[in-house]
């Protein structure tokens, strides 16, 4: 049994596989990618579509700009101009929509994104990609229920949207608004 290891040496030399690992399979990024924080906009495109891959020839800004607004109420409104501000990549529209959520506790559920903040404007960038790709692999949406519900922190509305994806299935998302001083902003989205 001389070439068995122990499992606590085993162990040890696991962080470091781990990240040799990790160096190996980085060695041929593309340098001209798009990068948002410490992961490329490709990379998150297949991540947050989960076994759909973001679909370029749909045309995500047609399908939003379409929508009839005319029976909305004031949150499908809110969320309408927020997925509206991500198809059109109007990250600055979409960060005074998105609830404050860093360092400064005085900001937090009284404000929304500075998007002029480089670290606040990663996190605008992030969410509206994720909107992105849950327009971008549907050939629709549509808002099938809204409720309001009293949270420890507040009223909170919750608007369910179905996406209708290009090929089979639906997904379901929920959009979490509350009322803040700047007006209703998007607390959470799942």
């Amino acid at each position: 049994m001389p070439y068995l290891l122990s499992f606590k040496v085993q162990n040890n030399f696991l962080p470091f596989i781990l990240i040799l690992m990790l160096l190996i399979s980085c060695k041929d990024v593309d340098s001209s990618k798009e990068i948002i924080g410490a992961v490329s906009v490709d990379s998150l495109n297949l991540i947050n579509s989960g076994l759909d891959t973001y679909s370029k020839d749909t045309n995500a800004e047609d399908m939003v700009n379409t929508k009839d607004q005319s029976k909305l109420n004031k949150a499908q409104l809110n969320l309408q101009k927020l997925l509206n501000s991500s198809v059109t990549k109007d990250y600055a529209t979409a960060a005074s929509l998105i609830m404050y959520r860093g360092a400064d506790q005085s900001r937090i559920g009284n404000d929304y994104f500075n998007y002029s903040n480089p670290n606040e404007a990663n996190t605008v960038n992030v969410t509206c990609e994720v909107i992105n790709n849950w327009l971008g692999s549907s050939k629709s949406y549509e808002f099938i229920s809204y409720k309001e519900e009293q949270s420890e922190y507040g009223l909170q509305y919750i608007v369910e949207v179905m996406f209708t994806k290009q090929k089979l299935g639906i997904e379901r998302h929920f959009f979490y608004f509350m009322e803040s001083s700047k007006g209703l902003i998007l607390v959470n989205m799942i």
